[in-house]
């Protein structure tokens, strides 16, 4: 069935590719459905031989909806050649390190193969500074990259180490030990992501390389960005380079959904690199997703106006509900708010707050993280199956000697097929638990005796291929041991068994919330203040132009019914706040 696009939708799709642009898409505007047409539209009437577009996002999820929305618009069997789908960090390393890696790295390859391999913090490599810093030890070459400003930046895995690393002076021999440690790395054939958009940066502003610039300009000379407002400043100085040398660029996003500060992202930044541009600006200013009454409660949050959403209701439908210690008390009523709904989903900051309605415990050790993964898994349950493969593979990981990929439930680098290890990792679970560790109500000592035994033999069955055997040659001779002062305690007694919900209550971060639909969303607030940035509600209304005031935004515009947030028991002042906003305190 044809869709029927809006005057707003349709003038980004008729919009010219021989201009920049910038679609600012409100939350629930449809801008995938929008982006998808838009690419397939110009697909059809491609004709310019080998050169292409290149469509990108920050996460190969995104990647794959995309490519499935534009699939519906084309002809079955049609090619994408010459053009690209893929995600930021893929385009750039294979478009512009990958084929000058001699040039940039001085890497002379292994055989034919001269290709960078990505390492990451926590992953095993020996290349290392001569001397030690802040007390903290000789620092290896993977655990700090040069931003786009020559400043080196510290990301060891630690958040401690790097706070202590990162606010170091440097003298000069510091910076010439450490860039000997990366120039020593870069030459084995090993870089970080960071390190990857250096070598892209060096490259795009080294005159020696212009006409290999001009060439890639003219292969890809229109360059759509989606969730635009992700984009670090390296990421924008790469596109100015590009820009600077011909291509058009579309900015496709919401500034007011930029919630990755951590990796240097500011909107401002977007929002300045497209005033200097001189983009054209459009806009998706109905949202298909909400009630108004949901539309206007974010609005208040970061400012943001003219927003049209769905019907307005009489009856409030953003409530706020107290808890007195622990969120998890609320379960009982979540289940009658959401009663009658399907897709209903507890949103928080991180992941503490969410492990709180899956287990007694605060922190898991790698132990525990196995013993959780078995007891949530459950193929029939698509976020139990999810949670219980990502710890399973936080789990494996752990015991690993290499770095693995992001976003592939910590798929080892190694492997080539994030498939065949998602299959890998649910296979082996399956297994785990059919052999006797979805007995809980052992011991630890016992259970610990029977997993290592277990956990052994993985890399020897049928469902193993070689290349993940090979990659898990570790867990060969894995040692593990029961949590401290608990060998005599029942596993299941430390785990908990959080109350059971007669209805689907999903759970995510923010962060992993960012983009969906919900039935029901009911975004967790911590009980203090001045934990992790943008986990308490004060914070969320104290600014509309903070990064916390972005998260309660991003949050609070995934429903279509009923927006709730979950705080600890309100003063009176602090109630009136909250109703000045759009909320009904229950």
């Amino acid at each position: 069935m044809a869709i029927e696009f809006t005057g707003e939708q349709l003038e980004y799709i008729n919009s010219s590719i021989k201009e920049h642009v910038f679609l600012e898409a409100c939350p629930g505007s449809g801008k995938t459905e929008v982006v998808a047409a838009k690419v397939a539209q110009e697909l059809k009437s491609w004709n310019a031989g080998t050169t292409g577009i290149a469509v990108l996002s920050f996460s190969n999820s995104a990647t794959d909806e995309l490519t499935k929305r534009i699939s519906k618009y084309l002809s079955p069997g049609n090619s994408m050649y010459p053009h690209f789908l893929g995600t930021f960090d893929s385009f750039i390393y294979q478009n512009i390190v990958n084929p000058l890696a001699t040039e940039l790295t001085g890497f002379a390859g292994d055989g034919n193969d001269s290709s960078i391999r990505i390492v990451e913090p926590s992953g095993h490599l020996g290349y290392q500074t001569q001397y030690q810093y802040g007390g903290r030890g000789k620092v290896f070459a993977h655990q700090f990259s040069f931003n786009g400003s020559n400043e080196i930046i510290f990301e060891t895995g630690d958040s401690v180490k790097n706070r202590t690393l990162n606010a170091l002076a440097l003298e000069g021999w510091q910076e010439r030990d450490l860039l000997k440690a990366k120039i020593k790395m870069l030459e084995g054939g090993f870089a970080t992501y960071r390190d990857i958009e250096y070598l892209a940066l060096n490259a795009l502003s080294d005159d020696n390389l212009k006409h290999f610039v001009g060439l890639l300009v003219k292969r890809y000379p229109l360059i759509i960005i989606d969730e635009c407002q992700d984009l670090s400043e390296e990421q924008l100085a790469i596109l100015q380079a590009l820009a600077d040398n011909g291509a058009q660029l579309h900015f496709i996003g919401d500034l007011h959904q930029a919630i990755y500060g951590f990796r240097d992202v500011e909107p401002d930044k977007v929002k300045q690199f497209v005033k200097t541009n001189k983009f054209t600006s459009l806009k998706l200013s109905r949202n298909f997703r909400s009630c108004q009454n949901i539309v206007n409660l974010c609005s208040m949050i970061t400012g943001r106006d003219n927003i049209t959403g769905n019907i307005s209701w009489l009856e409030p439908r953003c409530l706020v509900i107290q808890y007195d210690k622990c969120p998890t008390e609320l379960i009982k009523t979540f289940e009658e708010r959401c009663n009658g709904f399907k897709h209903n989903v507890i949103v928080s900051r991180g992941h503490s707050i969410l492990r709180k309605f899956q287990t007694s415990a605060t922190k898991l050790n790698n132990i525990q993280q196995l013993a959780l993964a078995i007891k949530q898994f459950n193929p029939n349950n698509m976020e139990a199956l999810n949670n219980s493969l990502e710890l399973f593979s936080e789990f494996i990981r752990y015991h690993l000697k290499e770095s693995c990929k992001p976003r592939s439930f910590n798929c080892p680098q190694s492997v080539d097929s994030n498939l065949a290890w998602r299959r890998f990792l649910c296979k082996s679970l399956e297994y785990l638990s059919e052999h006797g560790l979805q007995d809980m109500k052992t011991s630890w000592s016992d259970w610990v005796k029977l997993s290592k035994t277990l956990v052994r033999t993985l890399i020897n069955l049928d469902f193993c291929t070689e290349a993940i055997s090979t990659a898990l040659t570790p867990l060969n001779k894995v040692n593990l041991t029961s949590p401290v002062g608990l060998a005599k305690k029942e596993v299941i007694s430390f785990l908990g068994s959080t109350a059971k919900t007669t209805i689907s209550l999903s759970k995510s971060t923010i962060h992993g919330a960012k983009g969906e639909t919900h039935d029901v969303t009911i975004v967790v607030s911590t009980a203090k203040s001045g934990g992790q940035p943008g986990s308490h509600w004060v914070s969320w209304l104290s600014d509309p132009e903070s990064e916390a005031a972005r998260f309660a935004y991003v949050a609070s515009s995934r429903p279509q019914h009923y927006l709730i947030w979950a705080v600890k028991k309100l003063k009176a002042k602090e109630k009136e706040e909250l109703e000045k906003v759009g909320f009904k305190v229950v």
